[in-house]
């Protein structure tokens, strides 16, 4: 008969009741029995802190259906049950809690660490990097300073090859004069020897002349 009676119980209880939760009270483990007194049988001894699922509660004897995890149902005394989790269960989830979040904690603390040493990784690059580049842009102004020097002697040897070919220019030049002058002077003495031989045979002649008439004077004395 008792299994038909915990068998109508189940099927007439409120839909709310089944899904309210308790929780065994953290004095001591309380039993679960098969009925609602002390001389029923033991289904199981629950632990204290154990949440149990109630399905009815009968005032009279103070016992109330539960459900444990295991899916075993029996009868407690309701006294036994609490709307919260036991101090002690409620204690442990706070340390698991606690350890969750010591452990976020330490993780976040590496990752902090990780992302400073990165950091200074990156600002000693940045530094690295700041220094080429005022290398390279003073690299770069000697280069363009060399460049510009090269060009201004580019210029500079354009100039004095111009100046180098006026000067060319100017010597074929005074060479062809100095070749016409020396032509030309070559012919002055040429000419100027001629007139002499000229001259000098023209006043020898004259001179014979003037001693033939003296003979000729004097002998017709």
């Amino acid at each position: 008969m008792k299994p038909i009676r915990l068998l109508l119980v189940l099927l007439l209880m409120p839909p709310a009741a089944l899904a309210e939760t308790k929780y065994i009270t953290d004095e001591f483990e309380v039993t679960m029995r098969s009925g609602t007194s002390t001389s029923n049988s033991i289904v199981k001894m629950l632990k204290s802190g154990a949440a149990v699922s109630v399905l009815d509660e009968d005032l009279a004897s103070q016992y109330s259906l539960v459900e444990a995890e295991d899916g075993k149902q029996g009868y407690v005394l309701s006294r036994f049950l609490m709307e919260r989790p036991a101090a002690q269960q409620t204690l442990a989830i706070l340390e698991q809690k606690y350890s969750e979040q010591q452990a976020r904690l330490d993780s976040q603390g590496e990752q902090i660490r990780g992302l400073e040493a990165a950091l200074e990784q990156a600002q000693s690059d940045n530094e690295t990097l700041k220094n080429t580049l005022r290398a390279s842009e003073q690299e770069l102004s000697s280069v363009r300073a060399a460049a510009a020097d090269t060009l201004e002697i580019l210029d500079q040897n354009k100039q004095l090859q111009s100046v180098v070919g006026q000067l060319q220019q100017e010597q074929a030049r005074l060479v062809e004069e100095n070749r016409e002058l020396r032509d030309t002077t070559r012919l002055d003495w040429f000419i100027r020897g001629g007139a002499v031989c000229l001259i000098a045979f023209a006043i020898g002649i004259l001179v014979t002349r003037i001693r033939w008439r003296k003979q000729d004077s004097w002998g017709s004395y």
